[in-house]
């Protein structure tokens, strides 16, 4: 979530927005200004809130560069989704129209250019087009080449969260006693659960005498995801959640103690593997998941994610959404398996799903809606291959409580 730093910087533009009539007549000075490096935008208001920002171009392209980067993979681009649902009530695709960016053919101008002049007499179609729902990306510039955008300041307050405390911008743990508040480590995990606290006492055990005990700093997105792994840890003791759980105390206790430098720790990506690799490595994996292992894995072509090997329980949970949304602009109501489904798609033996692994892939690269049900012994599905796509729109609205309850 962005931080109070970013929201301070919003209610500074809010309260510095130019009047409509204003702003028109100021345009031409602020686009000198572009041209002479001063890269402030000009944000412009209805007189109750600011409803439109003129942006200095090589900013908007910088933004719509960083915007399309994530799109590009399908991790953060789940990750996207969640952020500005969470943040801004906005879907990607609407931040994706508003900044003009292709997601098909990579980056585009995607909206009209005109003069200084006549964008200054465009700007109040452009604000009433906006407080209606509309796009008012326009680019301006008296040369073949633009010098300024006009767009939204939906899309701009996306762009200060970005800067001030999106996406790698944040420390999630840092020893900071002079601008933000610490917590002993035991504390933290009598917060988090019993799990943890189990783990943090175990580690106190363990602890070489006389070493220091600092106090960190937790965000709160951290704090959140401690949670989670400790809800899973409880499920499922031993599992992958509890390891990763286990392995991030201990890397806590080691910040705490001096031994390494307190920096960002970020939750572990899902392990990754080439759609060539998958056949050899496929039994290994049944059997982590047989043992307990919760987490997925990313699969795909040249280091590019484009399907997901979870268990069947957990894509059963994922269904169960995807029915109760009805689909979504991302993914269709999910499948299931013959014969729960009439239509659905055949379940297949282990040995046959061997083979037939890296083809799916390839099919899902070809934007096919391919997928494997893989059977267990006793032909009940026990893991699916499907399209990341589809499994990220649907895991934000999952209740991980309910879905290992």
């Amino acid at each position: 979530m962005p931080d109070d730093t970013s929201a301070a910087v919003v209610n500074e533009f809010e309260a510095e927005s130019w009047p409509l009539e204003a702003a028109a007549d100021s345009l031409h000075q602020v686009i000198d200004g572009f041209q002479n490096g001063d890269t402030r935008p000009l944000v412009i208001g209805d007189g109750d809130q600011p409803v439109l920002v003129v942006l200095a171009i090589a900013d908007l392209a910088d933004f719509r560069a960083r915007i399309a980067e994530l799109l590009a993979n399908p991790v953060d681009a789940g990750w996207l989704r969640y952020y500005l649902r969470s943040n801004f009530d906005m879907s990607s695709e609407r931040l994706v129209e508003l900044l003009g960016v292709d997601t098909d053919h990579g980056l585009s101008s995607l909206a009209s250019q005109v003069n200084v002049e006549q964008a200054a007499t465009l700007m109040p179609d452009h604000l009433r087009r906006t407080e209606a729902g509309g796009n008012p990306l326009m680019l301006i510039g008296d040369g073949t080449m633009a010098t300024a955008a006009l767009l939204s300041f939906q899309a701009f307050q996306v762009l200060l969260a970005l800067d001030g405390g999106g996406k790698g911008e944040d420390d999630s743990c840092a020893h900071d006693d002079e601008e933000k508040p610490t917590t002993p480590l035991e504390v933290l995990a009598e917060r988090i659960g019993p799990v943890s606290t189990q783990l943090v006492a175990q580690i106190n055990a363990g602890r070489e005498p006389g070493l220091p005990r600092y106090e960190l700093h937790f965000e709160d997105d951290l704090v959140e995801h401690l949670r989670d792994l400790e809800t899973r840890a409880q499920k499922a003791p031993g599992g992958g959640a509890y390891d990763e759980l286990n392995e991030l105390l201990h890397q806590f206790d080691q910040m705490r103690s001096g031994l390494v430098e307190a920096e960002a720790v970020e939750p572990d990506e899902a392990p990754y593997l080439e759609a060539t690799d998958l056949k050899a490595a496929l039994p290994d994996i049944r059997d982590a998941f047989r043992e307990g292992a919760d987490d997925p894995y990313l699969v795909g072509l040249d280091g590019r994610p484009l399907a997901g090997l979870i268990s069947y329980d957990l894509y059963e949970e994922l269904q169960k959404v995807s029915v109760e949304l009805d689909g979504t602009d991302e993914a269709p109501v999910l499948p299931l398996p013959q014969p729960r489904w009439e239509n659905g798609p055949r379940l297949l033996p282990f040995d046959i799903a061997l083979e037939m692994c890296e083809a799916v892939i390839e099919d899902i690269t070809n934007g096919e809606a391919s997928m494997l049900f893989i059977a267990d012994e006793e032909n009940d599905p026990e893991l699916v291959l499907a399209p990341l796509v589809w499994l990220w729109a649907y895991v934000d609205h999952l209740d991980l409580e309910s879905a290992e309850a």
